[in-house]
C-alpha cells in the first residue's frame, strides 16, 4: 500500500514543477527571488464563433424576418424585434514558480498550477408583448374582399390569405403592445489550483519535505428577468396549443393521436389494445371525463363515444376552439381571456473544497532531482522516514432562490418546501435514533438533530460538519475489538489497532477533517520505501513560435529501467512473467496492487501494467471517448538549469481535429496578475459582462412556472390561423 502511495507522490513531485534551480555543471546554486512562469488563456468564444454566428442567423432569419412572424407582427404588433448575445467563455492555465527563501540551510520554493474556466452569459431579447394583467380578447379572423376566391370560396388561392386582429373586447380597440426586455444573465465558473511548497537541501538539492494543497472552487448563477408567462384558464398557452394528451398507465403522456394507431408509443404499451386473456376481447378501457368507460380500440376510431368526444381527442383546454362565423362578412370571431405575467428568477450557488498534505522525509531527504541533468540518467534511493499530515474540508452554499412565483418572494413559504424540510428533519431523527450507526447533524450543539424549517438551516453545508465526530467514533469502534467479545467469538484482537488509531489523530478543526502528523516509519512492520527516477535522451524541440529548446523528460521509474546500470536481467524477466500471470488472472489483481509502479511514457503517467491492459486496440477505442482520454502533458526540462522550459499538452479528443496547447516562458508578473484576477478558489465568480440594470424581483405570484415567451405566443396565433383556415 505504501509503495503505491509513495510512487503517486513522486509523480506529483515531478509534474507539479517542484524541480527548479539555477543549476549549472559545477552544481546547483539558488537565488532568493528567482521566478519563472508559463501560461496561456484561450478565448473559447472564438473557437465556437461559427456556431454562434449560425445561431444568430437562425434567430434572425427563422424568427425575426420569417414570413409567419412578419405576418403576426403586421396583424397584431406582437413580435421579437431584436436580441443581444453578449457572452464570454475563457479557459486559462498558468504555472508559476518562485524561490521564496533560503533559511536554515534549506531552499524554500513555491510553485502553483492554476486552471480556470469562466463562462459568462449576457443575453437580452427585446419583444413587443401585451402588458401584464388579465386581458379579455376578441380575436377577429377575416378575409379582405380583394383576397376572396369565389371559385374555391376560400381566402386566397390556397386558403392562406386570412388576416387577424387582436382586439380588447371591452374597448374594441387593438391591444396596445409594450416593449419588454427579457434578460438572461449569469455564469459558470470553475477554479482548480495546485500549490506546492518544497524545501530542498542547499548543498545537494535533495527534497526534505513538500506540502501540496489542491483547492477547487466553483460557482454558478442564473438570473431570468421579464420572462413572459401567458396562461389560459389556468394552463400555459403552450400546453393548450400542443393539443390533447393521452396518459399512459405509468404516467407517461403522448400525443392523443398516437393512441390506438397500431404502434406502442407508451413505454408500457398501454396505448394499444391487447388481449391478455386470449378470448379476443380488448382488456384496456378508456375513461371519459364523466366516468363512462369504453374499450381502448374505440379511441381515435372516428366516432364519438364519450359525451364530449374525449375519446377522439376533443374537449379539454384549447384557446379559440369556439368561433362565431359570419359567412356574409367573411369573418369569424373568438372571445377568450388570458393572463399575462412577467416572471423573474434568481438562483446561485458556490462550492469549495481543498486538500492539504504535508510529507516530511526527515533526516534522509529524497533525491528527486539529480542535478545536473544528463542523458539517460538513472538514480534511486529509499525512504526510511516518512511523516504525513493533512486536512480536508469544504462547503456547498446554495442561495435560496428568489422567484416571482414564491409568496412574498420567500420560497420557504411554499408548501412543497415545508414538506421537504419536514422530510429532512425526520430523516435526521432516524439517523440519530439508529443504534447501529448513529449520526446527528447538530449545528447548535444541543446534542439533538437539527430541526430544518428554512433554507438557511441547510446551507451553507460544510464537509465535514460537527456530526463527523460521531463518524470518527464509529470508525474507532469498528477498528477495535473488545478482548472478551473476541475471545467468545474466536477472533484475534489487534492489540496495536487502537494505538495506531490514536497516533493517526483524526479530528475536526474549523469544520475541516484533519489527521496527523503520523509517522509511517514507526509502524512495527514498516520497511524502507524504494524510489527511482530517470531522464530520457537529450531532445531538441522547436515550438510554433520558432524558439528552440534542448532538454529532457524527467520521470519516476523502477529498478528494471534499461537505464539502470545495476539492472538484474533475471529478476526483471521474472517480474515480467509474474505480471503477465497476474494480468491473466483477474481474481489476483487486487492482491498484487502493491507491485504496480507508476512510470512515464513520453510524459504521460501510467501503470507498468498498462501495456497489457490497454494493448488491445478495441479497448483503446472504448476508453478514448472522454475529452481528456489519451491526452499527454510533457514537461520539458532545460538541460543546464533543470527549469521546466517548455510545456506541451496534446489533447486529441478535445475536439474532432484534436487540440494542442504549448506553453513557453512568459512574464512572471503577467502570470501572477492573470491568476489573481481569474483563479481564486474561494471567490471563483468573475464579473458579468453586461449590466441590464437593477430590475427588482416583483412579488406578483402565479401558479405557473416561468413561461415560454414570444415564440409560443407567436405559435399560438399560427395555431389559431390554421384552425380558422380549416
Amino acid at each position: 500500500m505504501y509503495q503505491k502511495t509513495t510512487f503517486a507522490i513522486l509523480v506529483a513531485l515531478c509534474f507539479l514543477g517542484a524541480q527548479a534551480s539555477n543549476a549549472v555543471e559545477e552544481g546547483p546554486t539558488f537565488s532568493t527571488g528567482d521566478t519563472w512562469a508559463f501560461g496561456q488563456e484561450i478565448d473559447l468564444m472564438e473557437e465556437v464563433n461559427s456556431e454562434i454566428q449560425e445561431l444568430e442567423n437562425t434567430i434572425t432569419q427563422e424568427i425575426i424576418e420569417s414570413d409567419n412572424f412578419t405576418q403576426i407582427r403586421n396583424w397584431t404588433g406582437l413580435g421579437l424585434d431584436s436580441f443581444e448575445l453578449n457572452n464570454e467563455a475563457v479557459l486559462g492555465f498558468f504555472y508559476t514558480g518562485e524561490i521564496v527563501d533560503d533559511f536554515d540551510n534549506m531552499i524554500h520554493m513555491q510553485t502553483e498550477q492554476s486552471l480556470y474556466s469562466h463562462t459568462v452569459v449576457g443575453t437580452k431579447f427585446t419583444s413587443m408583448l401585451p402588458p401584464a394583467g388579465t386581458h379579455d380578447l376578441k380575436i377577429r379572423a377575416y378575409c379582405a374582399d380583394e383576397d376572396w376566391n369565389d371559385d374555391t370560396e376560400e381566402c386566397g388561392e390556397d386558403g392562406d390569405a386570412g388576416q387577424f386582429e387582436l382586439l380588447d373586447n371591452n374597448t374594441g380597440e387593438p391591444i396596445v403592445m409594450e416593449e419588454v426586455n427579457t434578460e438572461l444573465s449569469g455564469g459558470m465558473h470553475y477554479i482548480a489550483k495546485i500549490t506546492q511548497d518544497t524545501w530542498w537541501t542547499q548543498d545537494t538539492h535533495e527534497l526534505v519535505k513538500t506540502q501540496i494543497t489542491v483547492a477547487l472552487g466553483a460557482s454558478a448563477d442564473l438570473t431570468l428577468r421579464n420572462v413572459p408567462n401567458l396562461t389560459y384558464e389556468g394552463e400555459s398557452i403552450l400546453t393548450a396549443i400542443s393539443g390533447p394528451q393521452f396518459e399512459c398507465d405509468d404516467g407517461q403522456t403522448i400525443a392523443f393521436e398516437d393512441a390506438n394507431n397500431g404502434w406502442e408509443d407508451c413505454e408500457d404499451g398501454s396505448d394499444e389494445p391487447r388481449d391478455d386473456d386470449g378470448d379476443g376481447s380488448t382488456d384496456q378501457r378508456f375513461e371519459c371525463d364523466n366516468g363512462d368507460t369504453y374499450p381502448l380500440d374505440y379511441v381515435n376510431d372516428g366516432e364519438w363515444h364519450c359525451e364530449n368526444g374525449e375519446d377522439e381527442g376533443e374537449g379539454g383546454v384549447s384557446p379559440c376552439s369556439d368561433w362565431e362565423e359570419n359567412e356574409e362578412e367573411k369573418e369569424a370571431i373568438c372571445y377568450e381571456t388570458i393572463n399575462v405575467l412577467y416572471e423573474t428568477a434568481v438562483v446561485s450557488m458556490d462550492a469549495e473544497l481543498s486538500i492539504n498534505l504535508l510529507f516530511d522525509f526527515g533526516d534522509n531527504p529524497m533525491n528527486a532531482m539529480n542535478l545536473p541533468l544528463e542523458e539517460n540518467k538513472y538514480w534511486e534511493g529509499e525512504l526510511d522516514r516518512l511523516t504525513i499530515s493533512g486536512d480536508l474540508g469544504g462547503k456547498i452554499d446554495i442561495a435560496k432562490p428568489e422567484m416571482s412565483i414564491c409568496p412574498d418572494l420567500d420560497c420557504d413559504q411554499l408548501p412543497e418546501m415545508q414538506e421537504l424540510y419536514s422530510g429532512i428533519t425526520d430523516a435526521l431523527q432516524e439517523l440519530h435514533d439508529n443504534e447501529t450507526f448513529s449520526i446527528t447533524v447538530d449545528r447548535n450543539d444541543d446534542g439533538l438533530p437539527d430541526v430544518i424549517t428554512e433554507w438557511n438551516d441547510m446551507f451553507p453545508m460544510y464537509i465535514p460538519e460537527t456530526w463527523m465526530d460521531e463518524v470518527f467514533q464509529e470508525i474507532a469502534d469498528q477498528a477495535f475489538c473488545d478482548d472478551q467479545e473476541s475471545a467468545e467469538e474466536g477472533e484475534e484482537c489487534d492489540e496495536t489497532a487502537e494505538e495506531e488509531y490514536e497516533k493517526l489523530n483524526l479530528r475536526i478543526e474549523n469544520n475541516r477533517f484533519a489527521f496527523g502528523p503520523y509517522n509511517l516509519h514507526d509502524i512495527e512492520d514498516f520497511s524502507p520505501i524504494p524510489y527511482a527516477f530517470e531522464t530520457g535522451e537529450k531532445e531538441s524541440i522547436q515550438s510554433s513560435t520558432g524558439e528552440s529548446y534542448e532538454g529532457y523528460q524527467v520521470f519516476p521509474t523502477d529498478r528494471c529501467s534499461e537505464n539502470n546500470p545495476d539492472r538484474n536481467e533475471d529478476d526483471c524477466n521474472e517480474e515480467d512473467e509474474e505480471d503477465d500471470g497476474r494480468d491473466d488472472d483477474e481474481d489476483n489483481d487486487d492482491d498484487n496492487d502493491d507491485d504496480d509502479i507508476i512510470i512515464i511514457d513520453d510524459g504521460q503517467a501510467r501503470s507498468s501494467h498498462d501495456d497489457d491492459e490497454h494493448g488491445d486496440e478495441d479497448h483503446d477505442e472504448e476508453d478514448s471517448e472522454g475529452p481528456f482520454d489519451d491526452s499527454e502533458i510533457i514537461w520539458f526540462h532545460d538541460a543546464e538549469t533543470g527549469h521546466p522550459a517548455y510545456i506541451n499538452m496534446d489533447m486529441p479528443n478535445l475536439r474532432e481535429d484534436g487540440y494542442t496547447i504549448e506553453m513557453e516562458p512568459i512574464s512572471h508578473t503577467v502570470a501572477v496578475e492573470k491568476v489573481e484576477d481569474n483563479a481564486d478558489p474561494e471567490n471563483p465568480e468573475k464579473t458579468e459582462l453586461i449590466d441590464f440594470g437593477t430590475t427588482e424581483v416583483t412579488d406578483e405570484a402565479s401558479d405557473e412556472l416561468p413561461g415560454f415567451g414570444i415564440l409560443a405566443a407567436g405559435a399560438s396565433l399560427l395555431f389559431v390561423s390554421r384552425r380558422f383556415r380549416n
